[in-house]
């Protein structure tokens, strides 16, 4: 059991949960004095007007434009741009709409739009730093209010990741703080259901390891520990059926906010090690997250129960008894869900490849998060992802 000592000093923004709830949008940004929204997504989004009316209804007279020029590659040129364009229509509140590339682009963008940086700006910086600073004067931050349809769990952050291209490579960073928590997150299972099916479900298993982690992480605590294991019960539940049945994904989308709740505490983070061969998969063949997480965690998941670490929350999250039985419901959301079961089964992953892929999979930052009694080199990583091979 978890009784260790912890300080637990989180802000979250005001979360709105709820069918419909998005219609309250415009109301709630004017009780924070916030009246000039830039919505901030991409196009595939953009052009789906069942989700965008809904968001355009309820931002009513506060919507000043849609900039529809986000992409899955998180480009800093994009999140310059959008900085550009607020400053151009003097938005106060930015109001990135979709998945997790939209969210983190809108938070680069209000950082740099603080600072007054450019694009060559960012890149000498990233060049000389490796990351990107927040301004001096923290109250320059324009406000996020963002509006997910996607369930990776990337909204409820205090961090954003970019990619910068420097041209002659092009480098994964972000940037991080407490003062980067959004101001209000909407969370309308209606719109969730206006998203592809295909993107909607590698989504959720980014999600839903994202709960999973928070139950062995070094960081935990047992606030974490009730959320996340309350995340898995929904999500166990909602996931499989969400496609077809509304109760289902009010289940899914209130399981990815208490997965993500608390998870991102600065310094205090609860994703590890699934997540760092997300990230290993990402760097080595840029593979998207979710398949990358559906084809390794169960193996993965096993490895860290045969281990020294503490998985008992996870087992009890499951209600089983044995490491083989969690696994097996791992596998089973996964597979309902229609996802890869293989790297093999991955497009554009190479057996070839997977010595890169752990090497970058033991060089990331998140293992720091791993629990205690478990340890990960670049050849115990390769020899995990030849059994998920």
């Amino acid at each position: 059991m978890n009784t260790a000592p912890f300080t637990f000093d989180y802000q979250p923004g005001a979360l709105h949960y709820g069918r419909g709830c998005v219609a309250d949008v415009g109301d709630a940004l004017a009780d924070r004095g916030l009246s000039r929204a830039l919505v901030v997504t991409g196009s595939n989004v953009a052009g789906n007007d069942e989700l965008m009316g809904a968001v355009d209804d309820g931002l009513g007279d506060a919507l000043v434009e849609v900039f529809a020029g986000t992409t899955p590659d998180k480009r800093v040129r994009e999140a310059v741009r959008v900085a550009d364009r607020a400053d151009d229509v003097d938005a106060d509140v930015l109001v990135p709409v979709g998945g997790g590339s939209s969210l983190d682009v809108a938070t680069v963008a209000s950082v740099l739009r603080a600072r007054g940086a450019d694009l060559d700006d960012v890149r000498a910086e990233v060049r000389d730093t490796g990351g990107i600073a927040l301004p001096d004067d923290r109250g320059a931050l324009t406000p996020t209010a963002p509006v997910p349809t996607t369930l990776a769990g990337a909204d409820l952050s205090v961090i954003a990741g970019i990619t910068v291209d420097l041209g002659d490579d092009v480098v994964s960073t972000g940037v991080g703080g407490a003062e980067l928590m959004p101001a209000s997150l909407w969370y309308d299972p209606a719109l969730f259901e206006t998203t592809p099916e295909s993107v909607l479900a590698g989504s959720a298993m980014n999600g839903f390891d994202k709960a999973l982690e928070s139950l062995y992480s070094r960081h935990r605590t047992v606030v974490t520990d009730a959320t996340a294991e309350h995340a898995v019960n929904y999500l166990v539940d909602g996931l499989p059926d969400m496609f077809d049945s509304a109760r289902a994904m009010d289940r899914a989308v209130a399981g990815v906010v208490l997965a993500q709740y608390g998870i991102s505490r600065p310094g205090h983070m609860t994703i590890n090690v699934v997540h760092a061969f997300g990230h290993g998969l990402r760097d080595a063949f840029g593979v998207q997250q979710g398949l990358a997480h559906a084809a390794v965690a169960p193996t993965v998941v096993r490895d860290l129960l045969d281990s020294d670490a503490d998985t008992d929350r996870l087992l009890a999250a499951f209600d089983v008894d044995e490491a083989a039985d969690a696994v097996a419901e791992i596998e089973r959301v996964r597979d309902e869900l229609g996802l890869p079961g293989r790297l093999r089964d991955v497009d554009g992953v190479t057996e070839d490849g997977l010595a890169d892929a752990a090497a970058a999979t033991a060089d990331d930052s998140l293992l720091d998060n791993a629990p205690d009694g478990y340890a990960l080199d670049a050849d115990a990583a390769l020899a995990l992802l030849r059994q998920a091979w």
